[in-house]
This record gives structure tokens, sequence and C-alpha cells, in this order.
């Protein structure tokens, strides 16, 4: 059945029936109905039946959504979007650059998506299609790409320098698999300030989460050289950190000091309150979606847009003051 034979059974022109299925306004609503009761009872309604969705859809494609990191991000996301009348898609990629290319030539291509957001993506972006995409992160060499990156270099330089300050020489790391970016921050800013850091204080864990800094912890402990101080690579790690701390009988910062890289509260209602280092995530997130809506606006908008929200430190009571010991 094609067009010109149903609508010479509803005694209409083809061009009509091509706007009903459409769902035109330039449509009788009796006449629409006429048309697609004919259609189904033919069989073919579902094949020319094409409504148009009236709003616009943002793909956002996530690393994983089992770290509150993620999740977080996600909901602020879709509040943001939600706010603006759009509609979120959320896919997650699994760390995986090839899920991460799949997923974007599904959204571009397929799902025909308005515009995409990338949260910290693995590789570069090469975008050839019209669709505006942002990624959230670190900043990569993608091409018509609009970024909102991250500075945890300066937040991470007063970090060690209130440490310096309170007399801790002797600091360590504690991360995991999939925390490489925090590792590698941790190790630039190390080697900037020229500290004598030792490799075994510094663990990356093939745990992940609470566990990780659970193990990683026990490992630290048992170190000849153990550290005064103790950065975690994020606050799942940190909470675990915290809880061998505690079944060691050792105190914080007593004993031990712990500094955190991000601020996500994953212990509501620890007994301290860490050091960190804070995300601002919400801006992050904010300043993303006025990216998208500015390239959504106006078709003539091509410039590519950059910019780098820095995250900033936060001196917490998980930080103890060597000086006055002996």
């Amino acid at each position: 059945m094609n067009l010109t034979k149903l609508s010479a059974m509803a005694n209409v022109s083809v061009s009509t029936v091509s706007k009903a299925f459409s769902d035109s306004p330039e449509i009788s609503e009796a006449t629409k109905q006429r048309i697609f009761s004919i259609a189904k009872s033919c069989g073919c309604f579902e094949k020319y039946y094409k409504p148009q969705y009236d709003r616009k859809l943002i793909a956002v494609i996530c690393p994983e959504m089992l770290g509150i990191h993620y999740t977080q991000m996600a909901t602020y996301i879709e509040k943001e979007i939600t706010a603006r009348g759009a509609t979120m898609m959320l896919s997650v990629s699994n760390f995986s650059p090839v899920i991460q290319r799949e997923l974007l030539n599904y959204y571009t291509h397929f799902a025909h998506a308005d515009g995409i957001i990338v949260i910290e993506p693995f590789e570069e972006i090469h975008n050839n299609t019209d669709v505006p995409i942002v990624q959230i992160g670190k900043e990569h060499e993608s091409r018509n790409v609009d970024c909102v990156s991250v500075d945890i270099h300066t937040a991470m330089e007063d970090a060690m320098r209130w440490l310096a300050r309170m007399g801790h020489t002797n600091i360590g790391f504690i991360g995991e698999t999939y925390a490489q970016n925090e590792y590698i921050h941790f190790k630039e800013v190390v080697e900037k300030k020229k500290l004598p850091i030792e490799n075994r204080n510094m663990i990356i864990s093939d745990k992940r989460f609470y566990d990780a800094g659970y193990f990683g912890m026990g490992e630290m402990l048992a170190s000849p050289h153990r550290p005064t101080a103790i950065f975690a690579a994020y606050s799942h790690i940190a909470t675990g950190m915290l809880q061998r701390l505690k079944e060691e009988g050792l105190r914080v910062p007593a004993d031990i000091s712990v500094i955190c890289m991000d601020d996500i509260v994953s212990a509501p209602y620890a007994d301290i309150k860490l050091a960190c280092i804070k995300m601002h995530l919400d801006e992050l997130c904010a300043v993303a979606i006025d990216f998208l809506e500015r390239k959504l606006s106006s078709s003539y908008y091509k410039n590519r847009q950059s910019i780098s929200i820095s995250r900033t430190f936060e001196k917490g009571a998980s930080v103890s003051d060597r000086n006055h010991l002996s």
C-alpha cells in the first residue's frame, strides 16, 4: 500500500495524507483520524506515521553510573536540560573509546539528537556533523567540539602548600585503575614541587571504590616509611581508608592526615570533615548546557567555545599540624 492508493481510498490528496502522518496542524483532527483508520485497516499505519517530538533531545554519554561523581553530573545536567524545556537521553560507555565512538555515531546519524554532551571523553572527538557537541573534563584536540575543561592543578598546589606549612613532607596517594587522571595530576604536582615521594607510597589498587581505599590503606600501613598525609583519588576511596584506619586504632588527623581529591559526600555522617578538592560540578554542567544552548538557538553561531573551571582546595579538619612534634 502506497500513499497514492491510500489517498484515493480516503478521497483526499497525497499531500494531505503525508501531512496527516506528520501530525501537521493544517489537517483537521477528523480527517487525520479517517486517514489513520484506513491505514490501520490496510496494515500500513506504522510504516507511514512519523510523529514529531516537540522538545529538543540532548544525548549525554557518561563513562559509568556506579560512581557518585558521574551520577551527580548526570543529575545536574538532567535538571538543567529539563528546566530549559528539553529532554535528556543517557548512555554509558563503560570507559571504552570504541563504545564512545559508536554512541556518537548513533546519536548524530540515527537517533538525530539535537545536541550531545560527552563527560570525560577518552580520546579526540572529530565531529563532522552539524550536531553541536560539548565535552566536559580533560581538553582534547577535538574538532568542531566545545569544551568545558577542569583545572585541578591550582587546587592541588594549594593543598601541597598547606601540607608543607603543617609540616608534612612524606605524602602518599591511593587510587585505582579508573582514576588515572587523579594519579597523573598528583604526580605532576609532586614533581613540580620536587617532593621526595616514594613509589611504594603511591598505590594504584586493582579494586574499586571502598575496597580500593580499605585494602590500599592496609598496604600503605605496611610501608616501612609510612606517609604522614595521604591523598585519596575520590571520596569512596577516602571512606574505605578511614574505615581501615579506625580498625587499626589510628586516628585522623592525629596519626595520619587524609586529603580527598573530590568533595562528593559518600559518608554524610562521618566523624570528621575531610580536607578536599572542591569540584564545582554544578557550575561545570551549567556552563556545558549554556554552550549547547547557544549553538542550538542560532545556526549561525559556529565559533568553538572553550572555558576552564578551576577547582578549589578546602582545608577541612583532617590535616594535623606536625610542626610542634619533635
